[in-house]
């Protein structure tokens, strides 16, 4: 009787395929390893052209600290969230974009600007709007709001969305307060604010513009909690600093005009309202995202933040 030679046949089978799955990663290591030492073009100057790794070098020699951290933020607050529990709801979300565009003629307007001056799309708004109510969350967890509360709340937002006011700023951030109080002596020598934060400002996103940051709202959460309290006495051309961060390094700021913003009442949900009273007993928003990193044994590997 003839044996069976199917369980060798298998085995020879499996073995050609590991040989060519083999092959095929070898070869596609060395394509990367070739691409990556001749790297495409992105940019011709005459003659010379840059590269595209010397784009990405340069991209993270600037702003690979500050990215880094925003990624680990956003993964610890993401799992903590997840371990607690909490969701955010699309209405929450629709109520912060609803605030943070009240300044501008109409939506479009507002998801212009944030393209072009910053490059994210709606839904990277939508993305940015749900870490900071996932983090705020996560703050207030244990706060307790009454509904009586949540409700004057809303009355008071109601008869306020008329009086607020946004501010057109430009900034000049720096490492350091000796380098924000050199920026300050330039300026009161004369030289020009867009000049210097063109030459020193350490904001990649708006040291190009001399330092523009547009119009923000009084209230806008995404800004600097000690440049928004700073310039809420101020004057049109006036100029404050150096202001100290809370998230590091050091801020000049101009105050460039000031109007009343045009927005109709904001109508936001009792969620959306219960969330807001309680920050104001909460611990500040960078400490929570310091302990979650630490939590989560989260760290940058080339230099702990």
């Amino acid at each position: 009787m003839t044996k069976d030679k199917s369980p060798l046949r298998t085995a020879v089978m499996v073995l050609i395929i590991v040989i060519i799955m083999l092959l095929g990663a070898f070869w596609v290591i060395r394509a990367v390893q070739h691409s990556g030492s001749n790297s495409s073009a992105v940019a011709v100057v005459g003659n010379d052209t840059i590269s595209d790794d010397q784009w990405t070098a340069e991209l993270k020699k600037r702003y690979g600290q500050e990215i880094l951290l925003q990624m680990l933020n956003r993964r610890v607050v993401s799992m903590e969230a997840q371990t607690l529990h909490i969701g955010v709801s699309e209405q929450e979300i629709d109520d912060n974009l609803q605030e943070r565009m009240s300044g501008y003629s109409s939506p479009e307007a507002f998801y212009k600007e944030m393209s072009s001056q910053f490059g994210l799309s709606r839904q990277d708004l939508r993305e940015e709007s749900k870490y900071q109510i996932e983090l705020e969350k996560i703050a207030t967890v244990n706060i307790q709001v009454s509904d009586e509360q949540v409700n004057q709340y809303i009355q008071q937002n109601e008869q306020q969305s008329d009086q607020k006011r946004q501010y057109e700023l430009a900034w000049i951030k720096t490492d350091d307060e000796e380098s924000a109080s050199e920026a300050v002596q330039r300026i009161e020598n004369g030289d020009s604010f867009a000049d210097i934060a063109k030459q020193v400002s350490t904001d990649g996103f708006s040291s190009n513009k001399g330092g523009a940051l547009g119009w923000i709202d009084d209230d806008d959460p995404f800004q600097p909690s000690e440049v928004m309290k700073a310039i809420q006495t101020m004057q049109p051309g006036d100029i404050v600093g150096p202001i100290k961060l809370s998230n590091g390094g050091y801020a000049v700021v101009q105050v460039i005009d000031i109007r009343q913003s045009q927005s109709a009442h904001l109508e936001i949900s009792s969620e959306t309202a219960r969330r807001k009273i309680a920050l104001e007993q909460a611990r500040p928003l960078n400490e929570i995202e310091q302990e979650l990193r630490k939590k989560y044994s989260a760290y940058i590997l080339s230099a702990k933040p």
